[in-house]
């Protein structure tokens, strides 16, 4: 397998083991728990936007997202006090033990499945690398 190959097959491999990890812990799954993340730290300004742009999917697929988060009571929208054709997402009590509960165990999996190795190399490595992609496809 080449350096593609690799780079395609963990990413799928270790999105897939940490859903399974948060699912068998009962918690929110993967796909669920990034948008929270997003959604908090954005705090009181998140918009579907925000979804959008952090999770790499389109706004379509952020505001289905969204959708659910609601349906399931980890957010709620209300009216944007400037843009009345956005509405801002907050976490709700739920989302925040969601978010909160999720992130533990998220970090608990990750810190077992990386043990031993150089994790800021890693993250440093990969941050370059997604900096020149971005770069790449800016408009």
């Amino acid at each position: 397998m080449d350096f593609f190959d690799l780079v395609i097959r963990y990413e799928t491999s270790l999105w897939n083991h940490l859903d399974d990890r948060l699912r068998a812990a009962g918690e929110v799954s993967l796909a669920n728990l990034s948008a929270l993340r997003v959604v908090r730290r954005h705090a009181d300004t998140a918009r579907v936007q925000e979804l959008r742009t952090e999770l790499g999917i389109t706004v379509g697929a952020a505001s289905k997202l969204v959708d659910r988060l609601e349906r399931d009571g980890l957010v709620v929208r209300s009216a944007h006090p400037h843009d009345r054709r956005s509405s801002l997402v907050t976490l709700t009590p739920a989302g925040d033990a969601a978010h909160d509960d999720g992130v533990a165990a998220l970090d608990s999996a990750l810190a077992e499945h990386l043990a031993g190795e150089d994790v800021s190399a890693v993250t440093a490595l990969l941050a370059r690398l997604h900096a020149r992609v971005s770069m790449a496809v800016a408009p």
